[in-house]
């Protein structure tokens, strides 16, 4: 007969299953459930009677003859453009835009809106000669210094910079104009 000591426990540990393994059980349970209810779908889908495929005829191509039959848009009225005048070695001929003869230019060049060259008088002494086209407006600047781009004038609060690609005109901080070189020539 077995004998009962004070230090043994009075009851034995359980052996059943612990809540662990009973969930683990339950999701592979479920994960099979739900495996066989896709096949189960997949294969009722592939039974079923198949569907019918009906054919549309062809459409006319109608974009071309939207393309042929729309209104041709009428070109934008042509703002009267002046003519720049010829160049030499001195800038334009005729033109406020052009180096006394002690001078050699160094920069000649040309936007839709103006024509600049850039005069050289002495050893790093430039001056900078402007016209707008529209109206003839011409502008001599002496504070005039070359720049990585090209060169710099400077006119109290407004700044010119020409470049190989374009005449920026800033006053102040504020950006005037910025218009694309048409024709530039250094020598």
């Amino acid at each position: 007969m077995p004998t009962v000591t004070a230090d043994a426990p009075a009851h034995d540990p359980p052996t059943g299953p612990t809540p662990r393994s009973r969930l683990s059980a339950l999701s592979i349970v479920v994960a099979s459930v739900g495996t066989l209810v896709i096949v189960f779908a997949l294969f009722q889908s592939r039974t079923s009677a198949p569907t019918e495929v009906q054919s549309v005829p062809a459409q006319p191509n109608t974009v071309s003859q939207w393309v042929t039959t729309a209104p041709k848009p009428k070109p934008a009225p042509q703002r009267p453009q002046a003519v720049a005048p010829a160049t030499d070695s001195q800038g334009f001929v005729g033109s406020p835009a052009r180096c006394d003869t002690t001078e050699r230019a160094v920069v000649v060049a040309r936007t839709e809106r103006s024509v600049i060259v850039v005069c050289q008088a002495g050893a790093g002494d430039y001056t900078y000669r402007g016209v707008r086209l529209q109206d003839g407006a011409s502008l001599r600047l002496d504070d005039v210094r070359p720049i990585p781009a090209g060169f710099e004038a400077r006119n109290d609060g407004t700044t010119y910079r020409l470049s190989p690609t374009e005449l920026v005109v800033i006053s102040g901080e504020a950006l005037q104009s910025r218009d694309p070189v048409v024709e530039y020539r250094a020598g």
